[in-house]
């Protein structure tokens, strides 16, 4: 049987098992080539980090299955014309810069298109193989697609097929019309593709639709703070191994070790005895989005958008430089490393590469990931766990036997199931954290391991849920220091502190990882909360210490700023 043979059939609609395989294969072989473009980009630089990713692969699958039932060649040709060209747009944009394009940088290439034009006739002979990249795989499947698509197929048949592009092409449009930026971040591990889709989604609807009027403000009018530059410089450190555990959305007044009613972390409290240090903290910003290029770059002060990029106080960046093996291991989605240091991270490993895992193990899945690796002598490991996030029930629903103590019964009021099962969840994480730290235990050598929440939660204070606002309890976080085979001094400066900021907690672990870093206008006991967009014109709350925590009136980089607690609710005390 020859292939042609089976594209043409003798009754429109009707297929022959040997037809409906080969059809199976044409779909997979172009579902294939258009991922292809990352792998071959892979072979030219490491700033392309995508992953295989089934959930996407699947979704891909339906989309070229739409393209193949639709059964007109223009379509599909207009449609992998839109699809290369975002594409090449794309990889030219990581090969140059070394990271995914966002939707932000994408209206900046259109508003400032001379200067990018400029600059891309002048690189082009080191970034021509994104030529090769793209149109090689994409010229092959519109071959495949204009020889062996069939044009006799029923009217159903092609009404499926449309109905799966429209799918895929309007899903992502239709999302950005009621979600913000921080939903539209590339992840570094993510296909091209994928982070195409969702950046000139994006970029449709706020900037071509809406008539430029959102993402322009957001490109252009994201205010720049005039802070001095951090000062950078080489530091002595024993340390062999630095961990950071990052619990999104967990708040220190809901931790028993830190003085709350229930015994919610009796694991950890046994720590304490072993040497764990536990303070109060400020969270960087409201949003896991927005806290972790905080947190990771050890920024201060806000609108410092040109240190995030820049990585020049990057961590995993100091790490790589003092000779650490670099993990980031999270039960979370890879868009989270947007601006996080992933140039620098030598393992990667997200919900995405082992979704089944962690649909079955929730947070369990990273002790198990742990557990697995083979660690060298020196690590730098930052593990990013949702073991507190909402639903808070699901979190521990594997295991409720253990870790249901207070009753979370959908017929008990909101403010009671709510705090009830947000105190669960921290009990499962209490226990969690205490086994990942019998691992860290035995690694060999000065160690330390520091363990902090992201951002606070809001639960039901005020009538409010949730966090992604600014308020004081959403920038209420632990911060625990646990060393190990290690000078007692080395923990001095966050030990003798009240409270501990995101960004004191950073400017120590850089310390470890043999950098000291500097603000020339660095006040103390002054710290910074920042709204969920970083990219935009972001908010933020100024915070001083005193004998409690005053929060300022929430304001914009670049104004005025009254430091005032504006009610009592502002303010907070440490336990």
């Amino acid at each position: 049987m020859t292939l042609e043979s089976l594209t043409c059939m003798p009754r429109p609609g009707m297929l022959s098992w040997r037809h409906l395989a080969f059809r199976a294969a044409l779909v997979l072989l172009t579902t294939v080539l258009l991922m292809l473009d990352d792998w071959i980009q892979q072979r030219f630089t490491s700033f392309n980090q995508a992953d295989f990713e089934l959930n996407y692969f699947a979704a891909l699958c339906a989309f070229n299955l739409g393209l193949w039932l639709c059964g007109s060649r223009v379509f599909v040709s207009c449609i992998l014309a839109l699809l290369a060209g975002m594409e090449l747009v794309q990889l030219s944009h990581i090969s140059y810069t070394g990271r995914p394009l966002d939707p932000i940088v994408l209206a900046g290439l259109f508003s400032e298109f001379q200067d990018v034009k400029q600059v891309a006739l002048a690189e082009f002979a080191d970034h021509a193989y994104v030529l090769f990249a793209v149109l090689g795989p994409y010229l092959t499947a519109w071959w495949l697609f204009m020889k062996f698509m069939r044009p006799d197929l029923r009217r159903w048949q092609r009404a499926l097929g449309l109905a799966l592009v429209a799918a895929g092409l309007l899903s992502k449009p239709y999302r950005a019309s009621y979600r913000d930026l921080n939903a539209f971040l590339p992840g570094p591990t993510r296909s091209g593709l994928h982070n195409s889709l969702n950046t000139f989604s994006f970029f449709l609807v706020h900037d071509v639709l809406r008539d430029s009027k959102v993402l322009r403000h957001t490109a252009h009018a994201a205010p720049v703070s005039d802070a001095a530059s951090p000062m950078v410089s080489p530091v002595e450190s024993d340390a062999r191994h630095v961990w950071l555990f990052v619990a999104d959305s967990l708040r220190s007044e809901h931790l028993g070790i830190m003085g709350y009613e229930r015994a919610t972390t009796p694991r950890l409290a046994r720590r304490m005895e072993d040497g764990l240090i536990a303070r109060a903290g400020v969270a960087a910003a409201v949003s896991t989005a927005a806290t972790m290029p905080l947190m990771l770059n050890a920024v201060r002060e806000p609108g410092q958008l040109g240190q995030i990029r820049t990585f020049s106080t990057n961590l995993f960046r100091f790490a790589k430089e003092a000779g650490f093996k670099t993990y980031w291991i999270s039960s979370q989605e890879s868009k989270l490393l947007n601006d996080a240091g992933s140039p620098y991270i030598d393992v990667s490993i997200t919900r995405e590469d082992a979704p089944q895992r962690f649909r079955q193990q929730g947070d369990d899945a990273l002790l198990s990931l742990l557990e697995e690796q083979e660690w060298p002598q020196k690590t730098f490991v930052v593990v990013l766990l949702r073991s507190v996030h909402a639903p808070y029930e699901a979190n521990y629903q594997h295991a409720r036997e253990h870790y249901a103590r207070w009753p979370d019964d959908p017929s008990l009021p909101r403010e009671v199931r709510g705090r009830n099962a947000y105190d669960n969840a921290v009990l499962y994480l209490d226990s969690l954290l205490d086994r990942m730290m019998a691992k860290f235990d035995k690694l060999p050598g000065p160690r330390h391991l520091v363990i902090t929440g992201d951002h606070g939660q809001l639960l039901g204070t005020r009538g409010m849920w949730g966090h992604n606002v600014l308020e004081p309890e959403v920038a209420d976080v632990p911060v625990l220091i646990w060393s190990r085979d290690a000078s007692s001094s080395v923990s001095e400066p966050l030990a003798r502190r009240r409270w501990v900021s995101h960004f004191d907690m950073a400017r120590w672990i850089a310390g470890l990882l043999g950098r000291d870093i500097r603000y020339p206008s660095a006040v103390e006991g002054v710290h910074y909360v920042q709204g969920k967009n970083l990219y935009g014109a972001n908010t933020f709350m100024e915070v001083h210490e005193g004998l409690t925590l005053e929060f300022s009136d929430v304001v914009s980089v670049g104004h005025s700023l009254p430091v005032r607690p504006r009610d009592p609710a502002r303010s907070l005390v440490a336990r």
